[in-house]
C-alpha cells in the first residue's frame, strides 16, 4: 500500500502514460533513457510526462524498498481503536513525529488506524509502543508481526490500461549474499528510502563521497538483498482505486495454507500480503475499483477456502498518513554501535 490521496477528479491516462507507469512500477531508478527506449518515446517527453504525474498527484514520490530483516530489524504492526476522537487524535500526533514509526493508515471498521513500528526484537516493540500510547486510553488493539512477505505489487497487471506497444518487464535481480554495511551505507539505505530517484552525483554530494563510491556501494547492497526494489509511491485514488486491509485466521493444514498463499500470488486485486504471527494469520491490502469488485474477490476468498478460514476481518482505508520503507530509528540506533 502505497498513497491514498483524495484528488478531485479521477485521472485520464492515454497509452503512453500507462506504457510509462507499467515500465517504472519495476524499477523506478532506471535513466530516462532506458524508459525512453523501452516505451519507443523520446527521452522528453517521458520527463514531461512523469512530471505530469507528479504534478497531478498520481505519483507523489519514489522508494527505495529496504529488507530491514537484514538490518536485524522487524516490522510490528498493531491495530488500534483508541478511546475517544481526542486520543485517536493525540496518538495520530505522536506516531507522525515518531522515528521508528514507519507506517500508519487511517481505517473506518473494527480497528481505526494501522501503526507499523520497527523494533529488533518484541522487548524494543513494547518498549516503543508505550511511548506511543502513554496516557491514552486504548479500547483495543492488536499486534502483528510480519514474517514473510508473500505478495507486492505496485499496481498489478490487472490495472493497467494495455497498450499496443508491450513492455517487456525486467525486474531487478535481486541475490541473497550476506548483508554487510557500515554507516554509511546506512545513510546512503536512509536515503535513498526516501527518494529513489537521487541521481549518484547529488547522493555522492550528500555522504561526501566521490560518484564511483556511490556506485560501488549501491551495487553492495543491491546484490546482498539490503536494497529490495526501487518504486514509484502511487496515489491510487487518482486511477479511481480504493484499498481496503483483510486480517485473515486460517486453520492449521499445510496443504490448505499452501494453497491460500498460492491464491494470494495469483489474485490480481491483492495488491500486497503478508504471513504474520499474532492473532491473524495474514495481513492482505486488495485494491478494487469499487465495493462490489472487493467483495467479489472476499467471495472468491470465501468460495475457495470455506472449510479453512476460521475467521476474518475487514478495514476500510480512507487515508494513508505515513508509509516508508526503512525508519530514521534503524539508522541512528545501528549508526551508534
Amino acid at each position: 500500500m502505497r498513497v491514498l490521496t483524495p484528488t478531485p477528479h479521477q485521472l485520464k491516462l492515454d497509452a503512453n502514460d500507462w506504457k510509462i507507469l507499467s515500465e517504472i512500477r519495476n524499477n523506478a531508478r532506471q535513466p530516462l533513457t532506458k524508459i525512453a527506449e523501452k516505451c519507443h518515446l523520446s527521452r522528453q517527453i517521458v520527463e514531461y510526462r512523469l512530471k505530469q504525474m507528479s504534478d497531478q498527484q498520481l505519483i507523489t514520490g519514489y522508494r527505495t524498498v529496504v529488507n530491514i530483516r537484514k538490518l536485524g530489524y522487524k516490522s510490528y504492526h498493531v491495530f488500534v481503536d483508541a478511546h475517544t476522537p481526542v486520543e485517536e487524535k493525540e496518538l495520530l500526533s505522536r506516531a507522525l513525529k515518531s522515528d521508528f514509526v514507519n507506517a500508519l493508515i487511517m481505517y473506518s471498521g473494527r480497528y481505526n488506524m494501522e501503526i507499523s513500528i520497527i523494533a529488533k526484537d518484541e522487548e524494543d516493540f513494547l518498549k516503543k509502543y508505550a511511548q506511543l500510547a502513554d496516557q491514552i486510553n486504548i479500547r483495543k488493539d492488536q499486534f502483528l508481526v510480519l514474517l514473510k512477505t508473500i505478495s507486492a505489487r505496485v499496481l498489478p497487471d490487472k490495472y493497467i490500461k494495455k497498450s499496443s506497444n508491450k513492455v517487456n518487464f525486467q525486474p531487478m535481480k535481486k541475490k541473497d549474499k550476506p548483508a554487510s554495511f557500515d554507516a554509511t551505507d546506512l545513510k546512503l539505505l536512509y536515503s535513498l528510502s526516501k527518494d529513489a530517484t537521487k541521481t549518484n552525483v547529488s547522493l555522492a554530494e550528500e555522504l561526501k563521497l566521490s560518484k564511483d563510491a556511490i556506485k560501488y556501494r549501491l551495487k553492495q547492497l543491491e546484490e546482498s538483498g539490503l536494497i529490495v526494489e526501487f518504486r514509484p509511491a502511487v496515489n491510487y485514488s487518482a486511477l479511481g482505486l480504493s484499498i481496503n486491509a483483510v486480517l485473515v485466521n486460517l486453520n492449521q493444514d499445510a496443504a490448505k495454507v499452501k494453497q491460500f498463499e498460492n491464491f494470494l500470488k495469483a489474485e490480481q486485486s491483492v495488491l500486497w500480503c503478508a504471513k504474520t504471527f499474532g492473532y491473524y494469520d495474514y495481513l492482505i491490502y486488495v485494491i478494487s475499483h469499487n465495493l462490489d469488485e472487493f467483495h467479489d474477490t472476499i467471495n472468491k476468498m470465501k468460495a475457495q477456502f470455506a472449510e479453512a478460514i476460521k475467521n476474518y476481518e475487514v478495514l476500510f482505508a480512507y487515508e494513508e498518513v505515513k508509509y516508508e520503507f526503512m525508519s530514521k530509528s534503524v539508522m541512528m540506533e545501528l549508526g551508534r554501535k
